[in-house]
């Protein structure tokens, strides 16, 4: 729970503790936080009406969910920020005593705000108010309860959060034997240090198992080289028993100079174990007086404390004491929100000052905690004689003079709920307190009151100063002003009013103030006088300030930033806009800005212009000299790209179109560069670009051609691949050529033959049209088509054969196609020319006679050609010579023949199954093929069936294992095909034995081993009738029965059984409850020829009872009575093998 309390603070401008601009609020860690911390949540609000924003970020600067949030006077707001332990501000025990930078809160605003931390559990609850600026410091002395019962949740904490990198924290002054919790188990030294950069916080804490937790941390020493905010308290405690109850019990609280040494506690709600006061010293021989008692209720040393009893406690209505020391002390109020103990809470006690605030605007939600409400109450503290007001009602309570110091009254107000706003005509500090059954809480809004002093301050030239505001404390307003100034009150006019010494005077309920104020005046910043400039894009850089004038001050800085890192601006890297040079506040004159805004004026666009390419022709008289006169103007409208306000002039040199000078409009040229200035007609920017003069050449062309082709059937008419004669014209691979009846239509380009690889003529010219990839074309030429008499007789025809063999699954055997070397029948055609001219012949194979005709798509030489039409092709043969490329002859001569191989099949691996004594067998394989013919059969291994040739049999008769491979191969065709069959032997076993490896009469159940003799194979081996098999030969776990074993060959070779054999053993135990579960004992299933008797004793020998193998057993009783629970004995008498047997033991009967 939390309580108000006062604290004076002091500082260098007229503020508030609590009410402040910057809050930091380090990490909490409870015991038993996982199941017991459920939702907490930061309560911003401010007396400030204009509405602004309040930023609120974990410790390493992320902003929570959110943030910022706006705020104004009435108008407070609720954050939640967690609902149950771990979260950003409760710490799991594996993150205390560490290094944190992302937990604990820091919120930030331009303008003061109270920032207020609730958090609420099933019966537990807690206030915690920062104290902003205030609240950070070097040293602390630190309070939590004096416990003196250990209870499952109880612990205290401390909490520091660092405000500056490289912060050195230590931890110090507690009693030795005290045990901190850390993620690695407790620490005990007599002292920690810390290392912190900015945000980063540490949470400290001890359980109470350890006694010396319970009260050896209270006035412990924190100290620091900088500044850090401090949390300190319980996350559970209670001044009684567990079983009495405990709740949160913490504050945050300020350093050693915002202490003093006089304090006014108003009392809470609890009982005489709760309301005690807790003073530590930190200094030595500190006496303490209790409502105005001269005479010291104690004397102290630094970090020594003491609890002062409820009894102390003065007066009616509120309740309250007066505490006085000789030195500075800090004052905790351990205090209750109820009589119930369970409510107990701690409070930070500020001292007594004149010099408190007297309005507090305002307390969020003074009786809820997220959506929880409760019962709550306003305590008050103000100047005797005051008046009072809450939410601008005058309170009608009985105020309480405050024994040892009347001057100050109490007051203890019920009935408010929602926020609340207190204001009082004298010094005042309020506070809250809230309770339901359990639960309790209490905050204060104090303000600390700050003592005026005498201060120097500087004022800025350029405005009026409230010097007022400047006064160093928070006095009340109403004085007056020695010398006074020009303008009759608290404004300094620096134009009117000079530097020197001004004396503020007032006398008020509280306070008598005499304070002055030494002002210095420091001369405005001037950052110059705004403007705006121009520049084009590809200008030089120029300097930004020198346009701000000659007033403008150095030092200033430039947003945003230029490229250079000064003043100096680049239009090819900073871009267009304003660009604002500030000079920074020198903390008493504010900042300035001027602005310069520029506009980056762009240059004309360019693009990629194309060659301005040409032909050569005779214009200038000569089409192969590689000139040309171009005209540069037609090439305007592509370089401007529709842009408009642009002039385009044209310049041989890049100086020139950089300067704009020696422009040409057309030029006599071979290949060349021209270089091209865009500039834009209204601002004078421009930009150059290039592009390249080209010259093509004419195709170089012969003047005739002359294209023969073989006729085909004697009428001396012929199809002719006119294309045949591109390389006759020209092997230049470049070139692209048309062909055409008649002169005049290739000299026009109209008119193409459009089928140019079968053209059908007899004799006759035609004209030839050259283009090359330039676009430059020739003179057209003739071309004369002659048609010759083909060299070879009708009558040749050749043949090739090839066995149609299994290549892969898309070319299986016998499919009808296969595969031919062309090449084998080429010499052969040649031979039917003359030697002399065959080194100059080409032959080349077609599948059809257009094609042939045409020489297209001729048969590849370079690869086996594999037929198209199944079984039988006839391919087209055509003969050129390789010098005049005339045709020699062409026809059907080449045939291809597609043979089958021989089909049959040994069938699939198979096993050959022996007699397993003798381990003799045979099989027969045969390979005679499917279509009757003439074979050949090779066997191996060799066949012995032979004829009277020694020709090997197509049947083998196998009687070993092995593999067995044939090739058969047709005589006629000499195709073959060869096929293999691998063959295993096996057999069964030629005998099966079985061994008890249990004896007869033994207790539990039975193992056996199976014994296969004789046979070749490999067995598995079944109990069951063969359901089931195994590989092992051994059998457990077998009960009493008779049996037969079967075993076969794993490959299929048959199984032989064994005889049958029992098994016989006795339960060594059984228990005659009546479950049905081994209710009787007995010896069943035992041989019918064993003839057996079974007699059962007591451990004295005496016969219990005689039964039958094939009853139901004994039931464990003896004459109708049950026996105990013993070993009882047993004798079994049988025949074996003809001989009288018998066999002894015993057995538990169990109960």
């Amino acid at each position: 729970m939390r309580l108000f309390s006062i604290l004076l603070f002091l500082i260098c401008t007229n503020a508030f503790s609590q009410l402040s601009k910057k809050h930091w609020i380090p990490p909490i860690h409870a015991r038993d936080g996982q199941s017991t911390v459920l939702d907490h949540y930061i309560y911003l609000s401010t007396p400030e009406i204009t509405p602004f924003q309040v930023s609120i970020t974990t410790g390493n600067g992320t902003p929570i969910n959110g943030s910022p949030f706006t705020i104004s006077s009435g108008n407070p707001i609720k954050v939640l920020i967690g609902n149950s332990q771990p979260s950003v501000m409760f710490l799991n025990q594996n993150d205390v005593n560490i290094v944190k930078n992302n937990k604990g809160l820091i919120l930030e605003a331009n303008r003061e705000f109270y920032a207020t931390f609730k958090v609420r559990a099933e019966n537990h609850a807690e206030i915690l108010i920062g104290k902003g600026y205030q609240g950070i410091g070097t040293a602390f002395r630190l309070g939590s309860l004096p416990q003196s019962y250990d209870g499952t949740i109880r612990n205290f904490f401390s909490s520091f959060m660092a405000t500056e990198d490289n912060t050195v924290v230590v931890l110090s002054d507690y009693d030795p034997n005290v045990e901190f919790v850390s993620p690695n188990g407790n620490i005990t030294d007599d002292s920690q240090t810390f290392h912190l950069n900015k945000g980063e916080s540490v949470t400290v804490s001890g359980y109470t198992n350890i006694p010396a937790n319970l009260s050896g941390f209270v006035g412990a020493l924190l100290t620091s080289d900088k500044p850090i905010a401090v949390n300190t308290g319980n996350a559970f405690a209670g001044m009684s028993t567990s079983q009495d109850g405990q709740d949160f019990t913490f504050d945050q609280i300020v350093p050693f100079e915002e202490i003093g040494n006089e304090y006014i506690v108003i009392k809470g709600n609890g009982s005489d174990n709760v309301e005690m006061p807790l003073i530590i010293a930190t200094e030595n021989n500190t006496d303490v007086f209790i409502n105005g008692n001269p005479i010291p209720f104690t004397n102290l040393n630094a970090g020594e404390y003491v609890l002062i009893p409820t009894s102390m406690y003065q007066g009616l209505s509120s309740k309250n004491m007066h505490i006085l020391s000789s030195r500075p002390i800090y004052v905790y109020q351990i205090l209750g929100g109820s009589t119930y103990d369970a409510t107990s809470g701690l409070n930070f006690i500020p001292p007594l000052s004149c010099y408190f605030q007297k309005k507090v605007d305002l307390i969020p939600s003074i009786n809820t905690i997220g959506n929880t409400s409760y019962l709550s109450d306003i305590i008050a503290l103000t100047y005797t004689g005051s008046t009072l007001t809450i939410n601008g009602n005058p309170v009608s309570a009985v105020p309480q003079i405050v024994t040892g110091n009347p001057q100050w009254s109490t007051y203890k107000i019920s009935g408010f709920t929602g926020n609340v706003v207190a204001e009082s005509t004298g010094p005042l500090a309020v506070g809250m307190l809230g309770s339901s059954g359990a639960v309790g809480f209490a905050g204060y809004y104090s303000g600390f009151g700050s003592e005026p002093k005498d201060s120097n301050v500087a004022v800025c030239s350029d405005r009026n100063t409230d010097l007022f505001d400047l006064i160093e404390g928070n006095p009340d307003p109403g004085g007056t002003w020695t010398p006074p100034l020009a303008s009759g009150t608290g404004v300094f006019n620096p134009n009117l009013d000079a530097p020197g010494t001004y004396v503020y005077n007032f006398t008020g309920l509280c306070e008598i103030v005499n304070v002055s104020v030494t002002v210095s005046v420091q001369q405005a910043l001037n950052p110059g006088t705004s403007t705006n400039t121009e520049i084009c894009k590809n200008a030089a850089p120029i300097d930004l300030f020198a346009l701000l004038g000659p007033t403008a001050q150095t030092g200033g800085s430039w947003s945003p930033a230029l490229a250079s890192g000064g003043n100096i601006f680049d239009p090819a890297i900073d871009p267009a806009g304003t660009y604002t040079y500030s000079i920074i506040s020198n903390d008493v004159c504010e900042s300035v800005s001027a602005t310069v805004g520029v506009t980056v004026n762009p240059l004309p666009i360019t693009t990629l212009i194309g060659d301005f390419i040409v032909c050569d022709d005779t214009t200038d008289g000569d089409d192969t000299n590689g000139e040309f006169f171009f005209n540069l103007t037609t090439k305007t409208n592509e370089i401007l790209n529709a842009q408009t306000g642009i002039t385009v002039t044209y310049h041989t040199l890049q100086s020139d179109a950089e300067n704009g000078s020696n422009a040409i409009t057309g030029i006599q040229s071979g290949n060349r560069t021209i270089y091209v200035r865009l500039q834009n007609n209204l601002t004078g920017c421009y930009a150059t670009t290039s592009f390249n003069l080209v010259v093509n050449p004419l195709p170089v062309v012969p003047a005739t051609v002359t294209l023969k082709q073989c006729d085909d059937d004697q009428d001396a008419i012929t199809s002719f691949n006119l294309t045949e004669a591109n390389l006759l014209i020209s092997t230049d691979p470049n070139l692209t050529f048309s062909y055409y009846e008649f002169q005049a239509n290739a000299l026009a380009n109209t008119t193409p033959i459009t089928t140019p690889t079968a053209y059908t003529s007899g004799n006759r010219t035609l004209w030839v049209r050259a283009l090359n990839n330039s676009g430059c074309y020739s003179r057209v030429i003739p071309l004369n088509l002659v048609v010759s008499t083909t060299q070879i007789p009708q009558s040749f025809s050749k043949t090739l054969t090839s066995c149609d063999d299994y290549i892969d699954t898309a070319d299986p055997e016998n499919d009808g196609y296969a595969f031919f070397n062309l090449n084998d029948a080429t010499q052969d055609i040649k031979n039917l020319f003359p030697a002399g001219q065959q080194p100059n012949l080409i032959v080349t194979y077609y599948e059809n006679e257009a094609d042939a005709l045409a020489e297209e798509n001729a048969i590849s030489l370079t690869q086996p050609y594999r037929n198209i039409t199944q079984n039988t092709q006839s391919v087209y043969v055509r003969v050129d010579s390789n010098i005049s490329n005339d045709c020699e002859g062409l026809g059907a001569h080449l045939q291809l023949v597609v043979n089958p191989i021989p089909v049959f099949d040994l069938g699939s691996d198979f096993v050959l199954c022996l007699n397993p004594v003798s381990g003799s067998a045979s099989q027969m394989i045969d390979a005679t093929p499917a279509v009757p013919g003439n074979y050949s059969y090779s066997w191996t291994p060799v066949n012995p069936n032979v004829d009277s040739d020694g020709n090997q049999s197509a049947q083998f008769e196998v009687n070993q294992a092995g593999t067995y491979t044939v090739l058969v191969t047709n005589t006629d065709t000499l195709c073959d095909n060869v096929d293999m069959v691998n063959v295993t032997t096996s057999s069964p076993p030629a005998a099966v034995a079985i061994t008890l490896e249990t004896p007869l009469f033994s207790s539990g159940l039975s193992t056996i081993q199976v014994i296969a003799t004789g046979g070749f194979g490999q067995y598995e081996y079944s109990i069951d009738g063969g359901v089931n098999w195994q590989a092992e030969p051994v059998f457990s776990g077998l009960a009493n029965d008779s049996y037969i074993v079967w075993v076969r060959d794993i490959a299929g070779c048959g199984k032989t059984p064994s005889d049958t054999f029992f098994t016989v053993t006795y339960p060594n135990f059984f228990t005659p409850n009546g479950d049905g579960y081994n209710d009787t004992w007995k010896i069943a299933n035992l041989p019918e020829d064993f003839k057996a008797k079974i007699y059962i004793f007591d451990r004295y020998g005496k016969l219990i009872k005689e039964i039958s193998p094939y009853g139901k057993g004994w039931d464990g009783t003896f004459n109708g009575n049950m026996l105990p629970a013993t070993d009882y004995w047993f004798k079994v008498e049988y025949t074996q093998g003809g001989s009288v047997k018998e066999f002894k033991s015993h057995f538990s009967l169990k109960r």
